[in-house]
């Protein structure tokens, strides 16, 4: 059983080592856009008139959230876009899900904020 799990895992490892870079980084466009998404929607969402009725002092809580949101897409794209191995294709996509992350907390706080 452990000689069969052994050798699965070896397979795996050897197979990535000989992967086309293109092929690696397959998750990292996926990510990149999920977070995209979501940084959109909640910038569509501060633009509508409920927003509007907000205190600036909220909206620039929800401007924070947004704004680190953007920077680590934009940490994420520039790994992907320049890696200079593997790790910068993981680090594409940790930074991606954290803007996504980041994002959904900026939405989730809009929306109590509007509720006030």
């Amino acid at each position: 059983m452990k000689i069969t799990w052994l050798v699965g895992v070896v397979s795996v490892a050897v197979a990535l080592q000989f992967m086309p870079k293109s092929a690696q980084a397959f998750g990292c466009p996926k990510a990149i856009a999920a977070a995209q998404a979501a940084i959109d929607k909640v910038k569509g969402d501060m633009k509508g008139d409920m927003s509007k009725g907000m205190p600036k002092s909220d909206m620039a809580q929800v401007h924070l959230l947004l704004d680190d949101a953007k920077m680590l897409l934009a940490g994420a794209k520039h790994n992907h876009e320049k890696p200079q191995g593997r790790l910068d294709h993981a680090r594409a996509i940790a930074k991606a899900d954290s803007a996504r992350g980041y994002a959904g907390a900026a939405d989730v706080l809009h929306f109590k904020m509007m509720k006030k």
